[in-house]
């Protein structure tokens, strides 16, 4: 019986040990640093996230993003809010992926079909379009489902277990299982890390190459409060919007009259004292609420686009806010590939910020890649040694990667 090991707990580990038991394995453990699953500082563990076809240009993203939409209907009940997408934006890439969501099959209408009672009728004459077949998913509620579904089928799921290396064959350097902080090591005929924005800190030492591929980089993002009354007005027949003008993004309000905002940006890098050359989250596990501050000016572009979608709002004091990792590659495709030097060693990672609505549907991409029988021009895509030239994210290209600077951080107001 061939065992696997997956490393981390969030959306590409949950659903490579998902598929892999759905595909007839036995033997799959899911290790994960946090005691607590899903973690708390993980970037899935949030109150929502977009799915939607309209953040790609590229067909293969779309495509896949209707794959996956399907499946969160059908399976996560409950957890999946088809409100559409409001897709803002003058570029040709807006264009593009308008076109890839009609060729996809989803609803669009334009903005002039806006309903009257809709407070974002101020929208109706600007550049964009509405995608109603798409909207936002419980983030935290669809990796706790996902996580009982590998333990339903048999996998197990260890909290508290933080692997500090992997363990090889000395004669053909083949991966034999992996070693943890307290010193335990765990047998493995195949390791998969799928550690998301820790993976080039974490692993450094032994792979740094890892850390030339993948940058951990930090978003903003912001919550206020809505009354009972507020909240009702603002998620009936509401869409989250994207601006890709300026990367903007905002949902409807949760069940908890949450309504959340963030910038899909050049984010920022935390380098800390230990560690100087290799950005490093920093949450609150790491930092206690410390963890969950923004930068200041970070602060002021989120007030402004929410000034912007829904101006009524604009002075609300944040009751929340915190920076949401990304695994950041330079071209925004993913890696998902076997290491070139140790067989039997796969890397999963590289969200891009653009992840966790394939949560249905990622791990197998993973498995098929494992197995040896992912379309070769989609396994090129996502190789580790791939050339990384910018083409898929060009919203977020020109927007520069700061350093984080404690002093710079606030908090909720």
């Amino acid at each position: 019986m061939t065992r696997f090991v997956v490393v981390g707990a969030g959306v590409f580990g949950l659903s490579t040990a998902y598929h892999l038991l759905k595909d007839g394995e036995l033997d799959v453990i899911v290790l994960d640093k946090s005691n607590i699953l899903p973690a708390p500082d993980g970037s899935s563990t949030d109150i929502n996230r977009i799915v939607s076809k309209s953040s790609y240009g590229n067909p293969f993203y779309s495509n896949l993003t209707h794959e996956a939409i399907s499946i969160w209907r059908d399976d996560f009940p409950g957890l999946y809010h088809e409100s559409g997408v409001l897709v803002l934006g003058k570029s040709g890439y807006c264009k593009a992926a308008q076109v890839n969501d009609v060729a996809s099959g989803a609803v669009v209408a334009p903005l002039t079909d806006m309903p009257a009672t809709s407070p974002l009728t101020h929208f109706r004459e600007a550049s964009g379009y509405l995608n109603k077949s798409s909207g936002w998913a419980d983030a935290e509620g669809g990796t706790k489902a996902l996580l009982m579904k590998v333990q339903a089928l048999g996998g197990k799921v260890l909290g508290g277990k933080t692997v500090v290396s992997a363990l090889f064959d000395s004669t053909t350097n083949a991966v034999t299982g992996v070693k943890l902080q307290d010193g335990e090591e765990i047998p493995a005929d195949v390791v998969v890390l799928a550690t998301g924005s820790w993976t080039p800190s974490f692993f450094s030492s032994f792979l740094p190459e890892l850390g030339q591929k993948l940058t951990a980089t930090g978003q903003s993002v912001g919550l206020i409060q809505l009354s009972e009354e507020e909240a009702e007005r603002y998620k009936q027949s509401v869409p989250v919007v994207l601006n890709f003008d300026n990367g903007f993004y905002i949902f409807p309000p949760n069940r908890d009259r949450l309504l959340k905002f963030a910038i899909h940006d050049g984010g920022y890098i935390n380098l800390p004292n230990d560690n100087p050359s290799v950005s490093t989250p920093r949450t609150l596990s790491s930092h206690g609420q410390a963890g969950l501050k923004i930068p200041k000016v970070m602060a002021d572009k989120l007030r402004a686009g929410l000034k912007e979608v829904y101006p009524e709002l604009a002075d609300r004091p944040f009751v929340k806010t915190r920076l949401c990792w990304y695994a950041d590659t330079e071209d925004a495709d993913w890696i998902i590939d076997e290491h070139p030097k140790h067989p039997n060693l796969y890397i999963a990672t590289g969200d891009s910020g653009h992840a966790f609505k394939f949560l249905p549907v990622l791990g197998r991409l993973v498995v098929e890649r494992i197995r040896g029988t992912l379309d070769p021009s989609i396994s090129s895509m996502f190789s580790l040694n791939r050339s990384f030239e910018p083409h898929v994210d060009p919203d977020r290209l020109g927007r520069t990667i700061e350093v984080l600077r404690e002093e710079d951080l606030i908090g909720p107001e």
